[in-house]
This record gives C-alpha cells, structure tokens and sequence, in this order.
C-alpha cells in the first residue's frame, strides 16, 4: 500500500480492544474498565479516554481522564488558573480541598457516566484516507478520534498510530 492510498480502518485500535461502556453504567464502573487496560510493569494505562454507546451500540459520547476527574469535584472545573493561594500564610487552594475531596470522590462511585460524557464532535469514516484524519486531529486538537463503518463505531484511531504510520511511509 504507498502512503498516497492509506486508509483510517488500516490503523485503528479495535473497539474490541479499546475501553467502551454503555451510557447507562457509572463512573465507578468507566474508572475500573480504564484501569482494566494497562501496559508495561509499571500498570501505566494503556488509553487516556472511554467511548459511551447507547443500547442500539450507537456512538453516545466519550469520558477521558480529564473529564473523569473533572466529575469527581465540579470544583475543579471552575478552578481559575491561579490555583496556589496568596502565598504566605494563605494556603494553597490544594489544601484547603484535599480533605473534602478525597472523602467525597467515592460518593460519586454510582453516578451515571451520562452526566458526565462529552458529544462526539467529529466521527471519521473507515474507508476516509489517513490524512483527513489527521487534519481534523491538527486543527481540533484531539488525539483520538472514533471510527464509524456502516452506522456502527468499529473502533477508533489515535495520532500515536498516524504517526507511526507516515514516518514510515516518508522513511523518517
């Protein structure tokens, strides 16, 4: 195949390999199945985000760690970029949060990742070339993007895999 008549379906992680869950299940559950796919000795997650279908398995939306953890405290979501206190003897935002946070995170354990998921923006299509994939990559600033064939998400495809891919069709 030469680098001119690459195609996304050619380079995606499987969606029988890359975390999914129905919109119904919690977060608990997507913090689990996250955990679930790890790499290497050091259990380092293998993927950054989850993909939501609904009960026809149809693309409802995706959860990645920011969103996860944005869910556990909506505090942290309306943090402003200042987070350290006044200095001295102002403490920082941090400590003032710690206790409270990590004694109500749990609480949040059965709430619907619903609430939480983020609308897929852009879906692109397994037979569309590798390059419009990473144009749309480039220009929202997204790493991963799902892949659809025939009305059903078939898995996704990531930069890390588009990029290996036209390194070695320019022999960089």
């Amino acid at each position: 195949m030469t680098a001119q008549n690459q195609i996304v379906k050619d380079f995606i992680v499987p969606i029988s390999r890359y975390p999914h869950l129905r919109e119904s299940q919690t977060l608990g559950e997507a913090v689990q199945t996250l955990l679930s796919y790890t790499c290497g000795n050091e259990g380092r997650l293998q993927y950054a985000g989850i993909l939501i279908t609904d009960k026809d398995n149809q693309l409802a939306g995706f959860l990645n760690l920011q969103t996860i953890l944005r869910a556990l405290d909506s505090r942290l979501a309306n943090t402003p970029r200042g987070f350290e206190g006044k200095g001295g003897k102002y403490p920082d935002l941090a400590i003032l949060w710690e206790e409270s946070f990590f004694s109500k995170c749990s609480e949040k354990n059965n709430t619907p990742i619903s609430d939480f998921m983020i609308s897929p923006e852009t879906v692109v299509k397994g037979n569309d070339p590798l390059l419009k994939a990473l144009s749309i990559m480039l220009h929202s600033n997204e790493i991963v993007l799902p892949v659809n064939e025939e009305g059903s998400i078939i898995g996704v495809i990531r930069l890390e895999e588009i990029f290996t891919a036209i390194c070695n069709a320019c022999r960089l």
